[in-house]
């Protein structure tokens, strides 16, 4: 709520659309998916589903989401953890397929 009233430096741990927050695509090169859990700042832009967006959103420069800048946390990991982090970026991709592949099909009722 502060950072959507203005009030700059708000970080918080955010599953995010990395391409459509500044600094994400530089994550996304890194993990390979276009959605992950990193530390965002904060801002007061409106926040963009880019799950419902027309597809060209999803490739596109990025757009206003709420997140003002997505930080980098991967390059202080050490050589255990990039292992580690590399089993979960496997399972991560196949749910995130999964969930548009769904939100994009949803079952009928």
């Amino acid at each position: 709520m502060k950072a959507a009233k203005g009030e700059k430096g708000i970080v918080e741990p955010t599953f995010v659309y990395l391409p459509g927050v500044p600094g994400g695509d530089e994550i996304a090169k890194e993990t390979g998916c276009n959605f992950f859990s990193v530390p965002v700042e904060l801002g007061v832009s409106p926040p963009v589903n880019p799950i419902k967006s027309p597809p060209h959103l999803l490739t596109s420069t990025p757009q206003p989401s709420g997140a003002e800048k997505a930080i980098n946390v991967l390059g202080n990991i050490n050589a255990y953890e990039k292992k580690l982090l590399e089993k979960c970026i496997e399972g991560l991709k196949g749910n995130i397929e999964k969930g548009i592949e769904f939100v994009a099909n949803p079952p009928s009722k």
